[in-house]
Order: structure tokens, then sequence, then C-alpha cells
């Protein structure tokens, strides 16, 4: 699933997401890039990236379905 940049950053200000589990989600979540890439990328583990992605997209899905 990808987002814009707008989308993320809103997402994950309301959930207060941090660095650099933050910035792995964004690479995975706006840029498609792989959970193991983003996660070298940002110095952190594929495991925390993979938490932030998966808690952002979820409350992404939730606005999206809330607002249709």
């Amino acid at each position: 699933m990808t987002m814009t940049e707008q989308q993320f950053d809103f997402i994950a200000r309301l959930i207060r997401c941090k660095d650099p589990a933050k910035q792995g989600a964004k690479l995975v979540l706006v840029h498609e890039v792989p959970n193991a890439e983003a996660a070298r990328s940002v110095q952190t583990t594929p495991q925390a990236v993979h938490r932030a992605a998966k808690r952002i997209a979820e409350e992404h899905n939730e606005a999206r379905r809330l607002y249709k």
C-alpha cells in the first residue's frame, strides 16, 4: 500500500511515531522500499520498521474507511 507524503506525515504525527522507525516506515509506505532495506537505511531493526509501518497503514486505512 502506498500513500502520499502528506498522508504519511499526518498519520505519523497523530500517532506520535518516533524516528528512526518513522523514517523507515516512510520509506516503506511512501517510496515502496523493502522493509529490510529501509531498516538498514535508517539504522534500526526490520521489526521496528515493520511495526511502525503496520500501525501507520492501519490508521490510514481506518481514516479512509471513515471518510469515504
